[in-house]
């Protein structure tokens, strides 16, 4: 069995994404790290690095951030960089991923994960179909939240890993086009 390390920017993000992952790779066990946020991970992402290899506790890392609908393979690029010029040369790989815009877009995705979950937890479930395309979502989190607050579920890390695990993958992909860059990402590892 491999072991994903992924350092990530939050909480959510690291309730998340191994949900997700898992759903495109069962067979890798994930380790996440929340740095804070983005400005966060953009300064400790490294730091967890180092720990990962001192720890001999992952095959390989991936380094996740949003980029806010801003070119992913600059963000990339940046985090790249990063790692270059701090001198540390980690003993497995490190992959760098940038997704086109919030994970709370992938979890809109699939309206019926959300109902599903509300249904689970006593809710009634009465959320509508968006019609806009997701990845053009300004804030897709303030979005998400509403959502939220309309079937009566709260915002927080356990709702939104619950989310991810009843999410369906082909409905997100369906959504959300870049998606299929992160899967891609994920079968590469």
């Amino acid at each position: 069995m491999s072991v994903f390390g992924i350092v990530v920017e939050g909480p959510r993000d690291a309730a998340v994404y191994p949900a997700i992952i898992r759903k495109i790779r069962p067979e890798v066990r994930i380790v996440p790290e929340a740095c804070g946020g983005v400005h966060a991970l953009r300064t400790k992402f490294v730091g967890w690095l180092k720990y990962f290899q001192y720890m001999q506790c992952v095959d390989k890392v991936l380094v996740i951030r949003d980029c806010d609908r801003k070119d992913p393979h600059i963000r990339e690029a940046q985090l790249r960089d990063r790692l270059d010029k701090s001198g540390f040369r980690p003993a497995f790989p490190v992959h760098f991923y940038a997704t086109k815009s919030m994970v709370e877009t992938w979890l809109l995705a699939d309206l019926e994960a959300i109902r599903e979950v509300a249904r689970r937890r006593g809710h009634e479930p009465k959320v509508k179909e968006m019609k806009r395309p997701l990845e053009e979502i300004d804030d897709a989190k303030m979005q998400f939240e509403a959502v939220l607050s309309e079937v009566g579920l709260p915002a927080d890390d356990k709702v939104y890993e619950e989310i991810a695990s009843a999410a369906e993958i082909g409905v997100i992909e369906g959504r959300c086009p870049y998606f299929l860059k992160f899967r891609e990402q994920i079968h590469a590892c």
